[in-house]
């Protein structure tokens, strides 16, 4: 049976069976696992409400394969991508040579550029209505610990006390960082820039595919919106590059702010501990080329919550639960860099 509201002990501090820092895809996934296994859980996030729930119709977009839906059904956020859609691709150019998404018996897959503060939004909105307290504009100060084990988080003057806290706090890795865990890296340093252009007339390229444009120790990724606004991401070696919009957009003007990102492929080692599991982001991150950051942000949070779930029921066995969780991760992780790796290679890119 699911318990609705957290408790509070005589101290004023709050007890949940589970914390979630972060309302990205990775929190909101482990949120609904969580709640599905029938735990008690808070979500704490950074985020402003009005602007979690802001909407707008031209932003940088992030391209998502259509298998995401599986996922979203799974976690019963099923529709969330489609309300965030801002338009459609049906493969990519890479080096001049188109390859189709694929297809089945009901014809050829779709992938979808999304604006991702509304996919978020679209994510809270399902898990306000199942019933998960959501905490807005919190700033994790700090992880309460006893004996070596993550027992709760300190916000302000209050105290949240949880038998496990799973960190989805994205690229703000807070629990790598505080807990001052290492991190292992797998390639150098990278930087990635994203805006969005608006060109006078159509778009001077195929707006039904996604560009992927490679080039020395960097590349372009071109999602089209059509008829006149392209989002753009490019990545290079740090200081490589100028920051700024495609040559393929140079004639267009840039909407709004670039916005920048350090992308080394790095990983938290390790990716869990005795009462916190990290999960998406928070535990390793890839740059956009390997193409499914949401997708394994969701997965990662599901995996992440199904493994809290059995170390509550198999309180025995939880060190072995979060040994597997924590080669999981790693697994699929360094599998995701191989790949990566292997598709720059093919592209003529040496990182």
């Amino acid at each position: 049976m699911i318990k609705d509201e957290f408790s509070v002990t005589n101290d004023g501090s709050r007890v949940a069976d589970v914390i979630i820092i972060g309302s990205g895809p990775a929190g909101c996934a482990a949120a609904a696992s969580c709640r599905q296994a029938g735990l008690q859980v808070l979500i704490i996030t950074e985020e402003d409400e009005l602007r979690e729930f802001a909407s707008s119709s031209i932003g940088p977009l992030e391209s998502i394969h259509p298998g995401v839906s599986s996922l979203l059904n799974k976690i019963g956020a099923a529709g969330s991508e489609i309300h965030s859609t801002r338009a459609l691709y049906s493969g990519i150019y890479a080096n001049g040579n188109y390859s189709p998404l694929g297809e089945d018996e009901n014809g050829s897959w779709q992938g979808l550029h999304i604006q991702r503060n509304i996919f978020n939004a679209q994510l809270i909105s399902h898990l306000k209505a199942s019933g998960v307290p959501v905490l807005f504009n919190q700033e994790v100060d700090d992880f309460i610990l006893e004996d070596g084990k993550v027992v709760g988080i300190r916000t302000g003057a209050k105290e949240w006390h949880a038998k496990f806290t799973i960190d989805a706090s994205g690229k703000q890795a807070i629990a790598g960082k505080k807990l001052k865990w290492k991190r292992q890296f797998y390639s150098p340093p990278l930087i990635c820039w994203t805006g969005v252009s608006k060109c006078d007339q159509s778009l001077p390229f195929d707006t039904g595919a996604a560009h992927f444009i490679p080039g020395h120790q960097q590349w372009t990724w071109l999602a089209p919106q059509p008829p006149d606004h392209c989002a753009w991401t490019r990545l290079a070696m740090k200081g490589e590059k100028g920051l700024g919009p495609p040559d393929e957009l140079k004639d267009c003007a840039t909407v709004g702010e670039i916005q920048f990102a350090n992308m080394r492929w790095r990983m938290y080692r390790p990716v869990c501990s005795e009462g916190i599991l990290l999960c998406g982001d928070a535990a390793g991150i890839l740059d956009p080329a390997a193409g499914q950051g949401i997708f394994n942000a969701l997965w990662s949070g599901i995996v992440a919550a199904n493994t809290v779930a059995a170390c509550m029921k198999e309180p025995d066995l939880a060190s072995f639960h979060l040994a597997r969780y924590d080669d999981w991760f790693v697994q699929h992780f360094e599998g995701k860099v191989a790949q990566l790796k292997e598709y720059y290679k093919e592209n003529g890119i040496v990182i």
